[in-house]
């Protein structure tokens, strides 16, 4: 069984349409990456995963569970973490008080991750503990998410555009972040707009076309096959 399944998923935003039976799983401890041009619906995708935009129909399911139309707190509790691409970091509480909140108990037959090990992560975190979150940089609040959203204890994580407007070093480093928590046995989605780093990260790539799969490969197969890429991914 897999560790999540989504199974003919389709969501609404008014009258408009936007996934049109999206498929695929994820077993624990992998890493795949959710592609497609902007409007494609991988973000759509992410948040009806996640309970914070409300399936019209399918299934989701969680070590067997099922999640469509649970609310978004009962997903999280249930094992499923998001990190936004808005980021949302609360402003008034420290650096520190963001991750306390966020912290959850231990799993049964999972890494149980402390604040301490998101400051070994990212060091620059201890540094600015006791800062307030709203002032730190789009760099350090991006980090916090993802630290926040760990603390969870998740068995999967779903991380929406995390280097998007990042500089390179921090890119980087995020990047080796996100491999080790693979490597931890959490399982994770990413959206990316950068391919480079999603191919580098990720054992299994999908990507998105008018709200459905169109593509369900490894990273290899993506690189071989350019048609797929020049109707899907490239902008002429």
């Amino acid at each position: 069984m897999s560790l999540l399944s989504v199974q003919n998923l389709h969501a609404h935003y008014g009258k408009s349409h936007i996934l049109h039976g999206v498929n695929f799983s994820l077993e624990a401890g992998t890493s795949v990456a959710l592609l497609g041009r902007n409007g494609s619906g991988r973000s759509t995708a992410m948040k009806a995963i996640m309970g914070l935009v409300s399936p019209t129909g399918g299934s989701i399911k969680l070590n067997g569970a099922e999640l469509a139309g649970v609310p978004a707190y009962k997903i999280n509790r249930a094992g499923l973490a998001y990190v936004p691409e808005e980021r949302l970091a609360f402003d008034h509480l420290t650096v520190e008080e963001n991750l306390t909140i966020g912290l959850a108990p231990a799993r049964r037959n999972s890494k149980t991750w402390t604040i301490e090990d998101m400051y070994a992560y990212f060091p620059r975190l201890k540094e600015r503990r006791n800062v307030k979150a709203g002032s730190i940089s789009g760099g350090e609040q991006q980090m916090l998410t993802l630290c926040r959203s760990l603390l969870g204890q998740p068995s999967v994580i779903l991380i929406d555009e995390p280097t998007e407007g990042l500089a390179p070093k921090i890119v980087e480093h995020l990047a080796e972040v996100i491999r080790d928590i693979a490597q931890q046995g959490v399982a994770s989605i990413l959206v990316e707009q950068k391919m480079t780093i999603a191919l580098k990260l990720c054992s299994r790539c999908l990507i998105m076309g008018h709200g459905s799969i169109v593509f369900n490969g490894t990273p290899d197969e993506l690189l071989s096959t350019p048609s797929v890429r020049r109707e899907w991914l490239e902008v002429a």
